[in-house]
């Protein structure tokens, strides 16, 4: 990567925007009637045993999420007179903020993020299993994770596989629940993870070590993955939403992998070899796949594998 790259420095030099923050408040109510508003009341989090997949003969509908700025909720951010949301690590520094001509509110942020509303259908399809064992974060947690993903490249000439069999049981700036976290808030105003995502419902979401192949090439396998399930948080034009359009009578599944490398000295910045060059001839350094027409499978209170 180059260093002297825009596309490159948002993610060389504003790790606190996709570190390994990536996520107990909702700032507007949850309708009780929806479909994962029941579902999330059927648990509480801890002792639980998860299955979901996307639906068999729905696998081409994947989105890749491509760089892009990211409009400025006042809800989060505040205005530039009061501003809010920039907390080490989760929030986005006032610099790094762009304002209205007549200086009043903000606008989007200054560099493009793995938040964008730039989005390609690709093909693709997930499955995976977590088990929630423990609430709080610790080296010992009980909390567990088997996920797999094979999805192509916008351009459909890369093909992408991701395996997830270890989970992160400690977070970094903020908890990770023991590395899976079921029937809670996350981003946004709740303190948990990256506020340019907006304050979400979410179902389940782990933080895992995964293994990435490109082409049938192993080419890394220390690379944080974070995933979660979720109310819809893009609107019909796939739009990534404010607060107050989060939708809860339907959910997705999200997949990300920042700039993050996991070594035997702790996490470090290293872009994902994604293999995929963005029309600036720049190797796009993460992955944001989103997945729609997903199922639950089976969720149990069984301890066991």
């Amino acid at each position: 990567m180059n260093a002297n790259n825009p596309l490159s420095n948002v993610f060389f030099t504003s790790a606190t925007i996709i570190s390994l923050s990536l996520l107990f408040f909702f700032a507007s109510s949850v309708n009780a009637a929806t479909p994962i508003a029941s579902i999330m009341k059927s648990i509480a989090g801890g002792k639980v045993k998860i299955k979901s997949e996307t639906h068999s003969d729905n696998r081409g509908d994947v989105r890749w999420i491509l760089p892009g700025k990211r409009m400025l909720d006042p809800a989060v951010f505040g205005t530039p007179a009061v501003p809010l949301g920039f907390e080490a690590g989760i929030g986005l520094p006032i610099a790094m903020r762009l304002k209205n001509a007549d200086g009043s509110a903000w606008t989007t942020t200054k560099n493009v993020t793995p938040f964008s509303n730039n989005v390609t259908i690709i093909s693709g399809e997930y499955k995976f299993t977590v088990v929630d064992k423990t609430l709080f974060d610790h080296p010992a947690s009980g909390d567990k994770v088997h996920f797999k993903t094979h999805f192509s490249s916008p351009d459909g000439t890369v093909n992408y596989k991701i395996t997830v069999n270890k989970v992160i049981p400690v977070g970094r700036d903020h908890p990770f629940m023991g590395g899976v976290a079921t029937n809670f808030i996350q981003h946004g105003i709740s303190g948990i993870g990256t506020k340019l995502m907006p304050t979400t419902p979410t179902y389940v979401t782990f933080w895992g070590i995964g293994t990435l192949e490109v082409n049938g090439v192993e080419v890394a396998n220390n690379r944080v993955v974070h995933l979660m399930t979720t109310c819809k948080v893009r609107d019909k034009n796939y739009k990534l939403v404010f607060d107050n359009g989060v939708d809860c009578s339907a959910m997705h599944t999200h997949m990300l992998l920042p700039n993050i490398a996991i070594t035997k000295n702790g996490p470090i910045l290293s872009p994902v070899p994604t293999g995929f060059i963005l029309p600036n001839g720049v190797e796009q350094p993460f992955m944001h796949i989103m997945y729609e027409n997903i199922e639950i499978s089976k969720v149990t209170t069984n301890e066991d594998d």
